[in-house]
């Protein structure tokens, strides 16, 4: 509510603009709102209205209004009631009611509640008074609950007759029975006992003892209880003498004089279920011997609720837990986050309840957090009469196996997309190459082959039948790899050749058990080589026509080439721009539509959506610019290393943890002329582009470096003779084929999956420093790394560089704390500035840049309130580490981990301890400041 009293219009209220408030008035506010109790101010004439929190949840839906509002009309169905206090405090006299009816229609309907509360003047510096101040408890509660009272009085009346368990009440030091229920008269045998003496009624009480703890109880006032007491009686007046257990209490009434008047008797006959409770105790020992003797499988009962009731030691193998840690617990617990986001135990539950049986073959979690892969089932647990009562899971861990078959299928893919891929024949052959069959085929080999023993007289030529026989039996002898050429017939009697390899498959013997190889037509490869050997004859004449016929096909290719171009280009404008088109359109549509109905209400969200969409096609359309080399550019002079410098922090937050980042620049970098916001824009676009190259992590290099073109270096690059700063962006990761380096460059082409790249980002780059009187220029190799280089022109006049302006935060202004913190950040800057707000606020600030020194402060007796840490820090411990050694020495100590990455990845795998939150930078100070605020359980000012 202090920002709410803070940022309201009182400009417009008859109170004027709060910096003219009278003093009386500001700190009668400011008191209200500091206050944890429900309080409220009126002032002047109007009665303007202030509350505090602790009153807001009072106001129901006024809320919205009423800070500001007079309270007649705020409170009009409830002003009646307060009128008078109101009017007796403006007259300078305090007043207090108790428990007030006072009526109101607070949520639409009327309703009788009750109040405690009080007024009191509030005086101006003259001596007038100029408002009221009121602190009010509504009682409702405790006075309906007076009311339910007296209902309840009566009710128990009847309950005690009607009670289960034996009651009797007993007065006087001879125990004469004033009241006793059926269930007490039952017991003893439906003997007449009112009003008389128990020691005459029921002498065997005097016999088995307890007429003498009667008797303690009366002359000592203490209470006397027992379970599973024994109590020997004839219940029926022909009837033998029988073995009751009871669990009873003798309670004893005092007067208001204190002393005892009477005594209380309340118990149960627990005999039949103390029979019961050991017959399944000891069923429940024979069970849990042969549960527990099943140790590869977990057997776990649960309620319907899915809590846990029992747990073998199969489970705590498995598992981690033992049974005493997961008893009462949820099922869930051993549940991947995932699958309890799904509710899968709900679904397996469903699926049980329906048809007996739930199957259950995913990933668990163990207490450890490692993951395993279980199979298993759930079942339904049912009493007699059908009602279900729980349910039992079984499971066994099958991680290995999963492992394994994961594996194993990840290797077939594998060799059958090599298969697949290969442009030649794949065979296998027997041992002694009888028998040959085709596995993948290109119609070098037949298919028929498997069903051809004299594969080789049916299709390899006579010439070279011995020559192939001699090559297969030298293999066979020195198991050694087939390497050979030969010409074959085809079934029209065409010759061609086949280039045949193949390597022997040994067993543990060192003896061939099969062949496999690949075949290979090369007949076109022979036939080059034979035309070739005709070309040398007559190479003038040749050339001469095959030049003519060069220049015709490049021309045509050129040609090809525009028109493929433009077609790429329009393709992809047409899909981006008809899926903006299509939302701004129906989304203007939709709204037209919701406003000739009259619904208003979600108008936004169709605004919202066109603006988005028309945000996005004028993104588009500056990418396009810059591909086209028809942007609007903003040249400034400025050095390229200065701008990376800059850039420094934001590359290595965007690159990430696991990708190291390294800077080499110039030993006097040159001037350029670009726009620097461009360049910028392209430099993190270069960045991102070498991340997604190193999905495991790696290494990336920006370098800088001044260079003079020569001629044909300069030609090479379709550029002037001169000077030039090269900035460069290196990554070792997966590289690029020649095939997508020639393609890199045209619009809407990418490698990345749909939705995670428009094929414009290289596109721009390249317009973007053309534009700029440079080149890009590409070196990559495949399983290597990307370089990627930018030659943009040196700036050699005189215009200054323009100074980059940073928005400066405004500073806070808060109440002094007396709380110290413990900040731990091995990043200077970022350790200052977290301090200096910190400070401000009002914090005492122990600063320190190593975990190890944070650990030794947390260690000693001086006194810390909070520990404030980044998640990455250098050289030691991490921050987790550091709260973790922290809450070994302060179990309690709050604590606020600060880090650049996302938040699960910078605390790990598990969940967070209670007291433990996650701020994540970038952020603004008023953020730490509230964060650090709720930490110490403060209200931020």
């Amino acid at each position: 509510m202090a920002q709410a009293v803070r940022s309201h219009d009182w400009a417009s209220t008859p109170l004027g603009p709060s910096a003219q408030w009278p003093s009386p008035l500001r700190n009668a506010v400011s008191l209200m709102l500091g206050s944890p109790e429900s309080m409220y101010v009126v002032w002047g004439d109007a009665l303007t209205f202030f509350y505090n929190d602790a009153y807001a949840p009072i106001l129901g839906p006024r809320q919205p209004q009423a800070l500001g509002a007079p309270l007649r009309a705020l409170w009009a169905d409830a002003w009646e009631a307060v009128r008078g206090p109101i009017e007796a405090a403006f007259e300078g006299r305090a007043s207090r009611f108790e428990e007030v009816p006072i009526g109101m229609s607070r949520y639409g309907a009327p309703e009788e509640t009750w109040w405690t509360f009080s007024f009191s003047p509030i005086y101006l510096d003259d001596g007038r008074v100029g408002g009221a101040f009121c602190v009010t408890n509504e009682v409702t509660d405790r006075k309906k609950a007076q009311i339910r009272l007296a209902d309840e009085h009566e009710r128990l009346i009847r309950l005690f007759e009607q009670a289960p368990m034996f009651m009797a009440f007993l007065s006087g030091p001879q125990h004469r029975v004033e009241f006793a229920n059926p269930c007490y008269s039952r017991l003893i045998g439906h003997r007449d006992v009112i009003g008389k003496p128990l020691a005459e009624v029921l002498p065997d009480l005097v016999e088995q003892g307890h007429l003498r703890r009667l008797d303690e109880v009366y002359q000592t006032g203490r209470a006397f209880s027992a379970n599973a007491l024994p109590y020997n009686v004839q219940s029926a007046p022909d009837g033998l003498v029988e073995r009751h257990l009871l669990d009873l209490v003798y309670q004893p009434i005092a007067g208001a004089d204190g002393a005892v008047s009477g005594i209380f008797v309340q118990g149960l006959d627990i005999t039949d279920r103390i029979s019961l409770e050991r017959a399944v105790r000891e069923a429940e020992v024979r069970n849990r011997q042969i549960l527990d003797s099943v140790m590869d499988y977990a057997i776990i009962a649960t309620d319907l609720r899915g809590l846990v009731t029992s747990w073998n030691e199969g489970a705590r193998r498995i598992l981690g837990w033992n049974e005493t840690e997961m008893l009462g617990q949820s099922l869930e617990r051993m549940f991947t986050p995932e699958d309890v986001e799904q509710r899968q135990i709900l679904i397996e539950a469903a699926a049980a309840l329906e048809s007996g049986s739930g199957m259950d073959e995913r990933w668990h979690i163990r207490k450890s957090g490692e993951r395993f892969w279980a199979n298993g089932s759930l079942m339904v647990l049912r009493e007699e009469t059908g009602a279900a009562i729980g349910f039992v899971k079984v499971l066994r861990d099958r991680t290995a196996e999963r492992l394994a078959s994961e594996a194993l299928r990840k290797s077939e893919r594998r060799l059958d997309a090599l298969v697949r891929a290969s442009s030649q024949s794949i065979f296998s052959a027997s041992a002694d190459w009888r028998e040959l069959r085709q596995l993948v085929g290109d119609g070098t080999l037949s298919d028929a082959l498997s069903a051809t023993p004299n594969w080789q007289q049916d299709m390899v030529h006579p010439d070279d039948r011995a020559r192939l026989a001699e090559a297969i039996a030298h293999s066979i002898v020195n198991k050694t790899a087939l390497d050979l050429e030969y010409r074959v017939l085809g079934s029209d009697q065409r010759v061609g050749w086949t280039l045949m390899r193949a390597i022997p498959l040994l067993n543990e013997h060192e003896q061939i058990v099969e062949w496999f190889g690949t075949a290979a037509d090369i007949t076109d490869k022979r036939i080059a080589e034979e035309q070739l050997r005709q070309l040398t004859e007559t190479l003038e004449e040749r050339v001469r026509e095959r030049s003519a016929a060069l220049l015709l096909a490049e021309e045509k290719l050129r040609q090809s080439q525009k028109m493929e171009a433009v077609g790429q280009l329009t393709g992809g404008l047409a899909h981006d721009f008809n899926n903006l088109l299509t939302a701004i359109s129906v989304g203007l549509e939709l709204l037209q539509t919701r406003i000739e109905q009259g619904k208003y209400d979600r108008l936004e969200r169709y605004v919202d959506m066109a603006q988005s969409s028309a945000a996005r096609a004028t993104a588009l359309t500056q990418r396009l610019l810059a591909f086209s080399r028809r942007q609007t550019l903003a040249p400034t002079a400025l050095e390229v290393e200065a701008l990376v410098r800059d850039m420094h922090d934001i590359i290595a937050r965007t690159l990430g943890p696991s990708i190291s980042l390294q800077l080499r620049p110039a030993a006097e970098s040159w001037k350029v002329l670009v726009d620097a916001p461009q360049l910028e824009n392209a430099l993190l676009n270069l960045c991102i582009n070498a991340r997604d190259a190193m999905p495991d992590g790696g290494e990336l290099t920006i370098a800088i470096a001044n260079c003079v073109l020569n001629e044909a270096a300069a030609q090479q690059l379709d550029l002037p003779v001169g000077d030039y700063v090269c900035l460069s962006v290196q990554d070792s990761g997966t590289g690029m084929s020649a095939e997508v380096m020639s393609k890199v460059f045209e619009p809407f082409f990418t490698t990345k999956p749909i939705g995670q790249g428009t094929g414009l980002g290289l596109s721009m780059i390249y317009g973007f420093t053309r534009q700029s009187g440079g080149h890009v220029r590409i070196d990559s190799e495949e399983g290597v790394g990307t370089t990627m280089l930018l030659y943009l022109p040196r700036f050699t006049g005189l215009l200054p560089a323009d100074e980059m302006q940073h928005p400066v935060e405004p500073s806070l202004q808060s109440p002094a704390h007396s709380s110290t913190v413990l900040l731990v950040e091995d990043e200077t800057a970022i350790r200052v500035l977290v301090s200096e707000v910190l400070t401000e606020a009002g914090y005492r600030v122990i600063e320190t840049a190593e975990g190890s020194a944070a650990v030794e402060r947390l260690r000693s007796q001086e006194a810390i309130d909070l520990l404030v840490t980044d998640v990455g820090l250098t050289g030691g411990l991490n921050g987790r580490q550091v709260a973790d050694a922290g809450r070994q020495y302060r179990p309690s100590l709050p604590v606020l981990f600060v880090t650049g990455y996302a938040a699960t990845a910078a605390v790990g795998a598990g969940q967070l301890d209670d007291g433990m939150e996650v701020l994540t930078k970038p952020f603004l100070a008023i953020d730490l400041e509230r964060r650090v605020a709720q930490l110490l359980g403060r209200t931020p000012q």
